[in-house]
């Protein structure tokens, strides 16, 4: 039986919108395909097992802004192994605000820029009061992925290698089309949904970036349910 081993990061920081989804998602189509799935769980002061060990998918979901800037100063320790991970084709879901992570700084509501990982050029700005509510679709190599933004920020600037082209609903920001990134096998997001659930193609393409022998098992009903969200989301 393969083993197949998943790395939820700061989960009690990181556990808005129903992202935990994602995991338990990705658990259930691996036990059906006959694979032994190990989930770890790396709280915030305890080192990333990516770090030393096998993770075969990294899971980053959002959090809270206060939360936000605690686990970009704890992340600032590992920035060269997440380099490594991204260069080396180590797979990377974040979603959400963790999305902002990877950019350059982020500037909260009274104009104070906060330092983050700076893997890419773009920077965040909050917003002072009201959150950003959209149901969207966008296009990756072919797959329409649809998902939810619940944000109280958009990114700017200059944006090198985006994940997705909206075809319905903002990207980074409502002056953009372009949405995310991706880079290697890093995909960060603004959308939750979760993600993974609403777009079982999406999952089965992550798992074979993994093993190019997996074999999707669907489940009931998983087809029909995404593309008819995608038609009422297009029509």
């Amino acid at each position: 039986m393969k083993k197949f081993v998943i790395e939820v990061l700061y989960p009690e920081y990181n556990n808005l919108f129903g992202d935990r989804g994602n995991c338990e998602y990705l658990k259930k189509k691996l036990s059906l395909a006959g694979y032994e799935t190990e989930v770890i769980e790396t709280s915030l002061f305890d080192e990333p097992a990516f770090i030393k060990g096998q993770v075969d998918i990294l899971l980053i979901s959002p959090c809270q802004e206060k939360h936000q800037l605690i686990e970009i100063e704890r992340l600032k320790n590992y920035r060269d192994a997440i380099n490594s991970r991204i260069e080396n084709g180590g797979v990377i879901l974040a979603t959400g605000n963790a999305f902002e992570l990877f950019g350059d700084y982020i500037e909260d509501a009274k104009g104070e820029k906060h330092d983050c990982l700076k893997f890419f050029p773009y920077y965040a700005k909050q917003f002072s009061r009201l959150r950003y509510n959209d149901c969207s679709v966008g296009k990756f190599e072919g797959m329409e992925i649809t998902g939810f933004k619940n944000l109280l920020s958009h990114s700017y600037g200059e944006n090198p290698c985006p994940f997705l082209k909206m075809k319905k609903g903002c990207g980074m920001n409502k002056e953009t089309n372009l949405e995310g990134v991706h880079k290697n096998n890093l995909f960060a997001t603004y959308h939750t949904g979760p993600i993974l659930p609403l777009n079982p193609k999406f999952t089965e393409y992550l798992i074979k970036l993994v093993d190019a022998d997996y074999k999707d098992v669907p489940l009931e009903f998983e087809g029909k349910a995404y593309e008819k969200r995608i038609k009422e989301l297009t029509k």
